[in-house]
């Protein structure tokens, strides 16, 4: 009887424009039972009907926007038990479904207890079969993800046999979410229930594996995060100055409690799959996940693989380059610098030719790397010569070093080829900065070497200053001199570079050398102008206004600090990357295979 009444109530919808429930749809908004009860008693079909023009039912609008529970649980005692499993009809949506992707737990309560078999049905649109757990994982909503999963039954994770419909496995598809939207405390807590998830896929005839779609999370570890050296020296300055913050103290625990999290999680993954039946299913689920890792830049990954199947280290992508052949292409040192952390492998890794196009390690350090993770055509180029010359041709044998691939192309041949434009580029980035600082660098001379002979306050006759007494005259002369000579220094610094040939070699060292040393002094120089400013304005002005020094320095540091704010990170960067310690090496002491 309700069945029919239902599809009655659907048939008179069709017929009712949305402007009819204007007046039901405000009040189930405003959580006005009294308003939405006297409306059903007058038009009983309208409990179910589609009251707006997305075809929402008034549980489906209550759910999304009432704020009352009380107003929820009301509703839901009067509607036909049917109804509650009726799904939305654009998006195949259940009111449990629609209650998780909003995030309404007080309302997926409600739905289980009068009708818990809505936890095990689908949705059914063209493009989901999802479970309402599912679809809370989907929307990213924790809490009813924590109750869902708490209350849906064991036996929904297990697998599925080969003829289901779909053929979908939930427990692998929910996995996969959670650890998507980095809720890896109840990724965790599903795998321990239901280990053989690792070795499962989303579906039976593709889909990703659970340990492929943490590979495809980096900034959940360490390694995989890339900061600049400026942004690193001010990270490390905030959190240790902040330390003493418990808002501070309990974020940085929560990280670190995530972290343990994901590499619990990481390793129950490879030791549940390393239970697979066969070799060839271990490598069917490990190797797109190293590989992957590798290209991320996940060395924690690339190490938990390793050391728990060895053999590992030798799978190859679909393009044939195995681990250290992906780690150099992408330019990941971190994953790189586990070659230091391996014994005689560590030959056989640098060995390792790849069979489809017959490049070897240098070769693929000859490819033009990612040109996003370095600011700059000078500075990336100076990375790229960092890894072919100073890093993996010291690696490799010395035979490899002019070994021709398929197409009978040496390393070197590979690095002049890809890397012309980025010279041009180079070269042009570091014209146009050396012109433009050197102008100021000039103007800064110009104004030093005049300020020293027009001495402020004047000389007496014999040629003594006035005011050589005065503090304010030596700070002013000191100043003075130190502006001149570090602006000379800048100038012939920015020479140097527009007088340079611009070889590859020179942008190694020489020309990152000189552009740093040019722009550190010349911030001296215009810090120094300024001071000897204040030092002279303040010797002319003291016995008539004696806080005279207080707004001067405050106006004098405006122009320093904001050459500091715009120049700084790049000086910083010119800096690390060629005085500072070297990107490659062993990491710790711990051998991996």
């Amino acid at each position: 009887m309700e069945q029919v009444e239902v599809q009655v109530a659907q048939q008179q919808d069709l017929v009712k424009d949305p402007h009819y429930y204007v007046e039901l749809v405000k009040a189930i908004y405003n959580g006005d039972w009294e308003a939405a009860k006297a409306f059903f008693d007058l038009d009983p079909w309208s409990l179910t009907a589609k009251i707006t023009e997305m075809h929402d039912t008034p549980l489906h609008v209550a759910i999304s926007s009432s704020r009352s529970p009380e107003f929820i649980r009301r509703l839901v005692d009067l509607l036909p038990h049917a109804s509650l499993g009726t799904a939305k009809l654009f998006t195949g949506f259940t009111a449990l479904h629609f209650a998780a992707m909003v995030g309404n737990v007080e309302a997926a309560q409600i739905l289980v207890h009068k009708s818990p078999e809505l936890l095990q049905q689908r949705a059914s649109s063209a493009s989901s079969f999802d479970l309402p757990v599912t679809t809370a994982a989907r929307y990213s909503q924790r809490d009813a993800v924590t109750y869902l999963l708490s209350v849906t039954p064991d036996h929904t994770w297990r697998p599925l046999t080969d003829d289901a419909l779909p053929p979908i496995n939930d427990g692998v598809v929910l996995l996969n979410l959670l650890i998507f939207d980095d809720f890896y405390g109840l990724a965790l807590h599903l795998l321990r229930r239901f280990p053989s998830l690792a070795r499962g896929r989303e579906n039976f005839t593709h889909g990703s594996a659970a340990i492929f779609t943490l590979a495809e999370k980096p900034q959940a570890f360490p390694s995989g995060t890339r900061v600049g050296h400026c942004r690193r020296f001010w990270s490390h300055c905030k959190s240790s100055l902040l330390k003493v913050c418990k808002t501070t103290f309990a974020t940085t625990t929560e990280i670190g409690k995530e972290h343990t999290q994901v590499m619990e999680l990481l390793r129950l993954l490879i030791s549940e799959i390393l239970k697979a039946a066969s070799t060839a299913e271990v490598k069917t689920l490990l190797a797109p996940a190293i590989s992957l890792a590798a290209m991320s830049g996940i060395s924690e990954i690339v190490k938990e693989i390793v050391k728990a199947y060895p053999m590992a280290m030798w799978f190859v992508d679909t393009q044939g380059r195995d681990i250290f052949h992906v780690a150099v292409m992408y330019r990941q040192e971190k994953v790189f610098n586990i070659m230091y952390q391996m014994s005689a492998a560590k030959t056989l890794a640098a060995a390792f030719v790849n069979p489809t196009t017959g490049d070897n390690l240098l070769h693929m350090a000859g490819k033009l790397g990612p040109t996003d993770k370095i600011p700059g055509a000078a500075l990336q180029l100076q990375r790229e010569l960092q890894w072919f010359n100073q890093e993996v041709e010291k690696i490799v044998q010395p035979t490899f070093r002019e070994m021709d691939n398929n197409e009978l192309d040496t390393p070197s041949d590979i690095f002049t080829e890809q890397h012309e434009t980025l010279i041009e580029q180079g070269e042009k980035w570091m014209k146009d900065t050396a012109n433009s600082c050197s102008l100021v660098a000039a103007l800064v001379v110009t104004v030093a070497f005049a300020a020293a002979f027009t001495l402020p306050g004047g000389s007496k006759d014999d040629g003594t200053p006035n005011y050589l007494n005065k503090p304010s005259l030596m700070v002013f002369l000191a100043a003075d001199t130190l502006a001149l000579f570090s602006s000379s220094t800048s100038l012939l610094m920015f020479l140097g570079i527009l007088t340079s040939r611009y070889s590859e070699k020179d942008f190694l060292r020489s020309l990152p050398m000189k552009m740093g040393i040019g722009l550190l002094t010349l911030f001296l120089s215009i810090a120094a102008m300024l001071i000897a400013f204040g030092a002279s304005l303040h010797l002319v002005l003291y016995h008539n206004v004696n806080w005279i020094m207080v707004p001067i320095g405050l106006v004098a540091s405006v122009p320093s600090l904001l050459f500091a704010f715009l120049q700084f990170p790049l000086l910083v960067e010119l800096l690390f990357s060629t005085f500072g310690p070297s990107i490659f090496g062993k990491q710790s002491d711990e051998i991996i295979m």
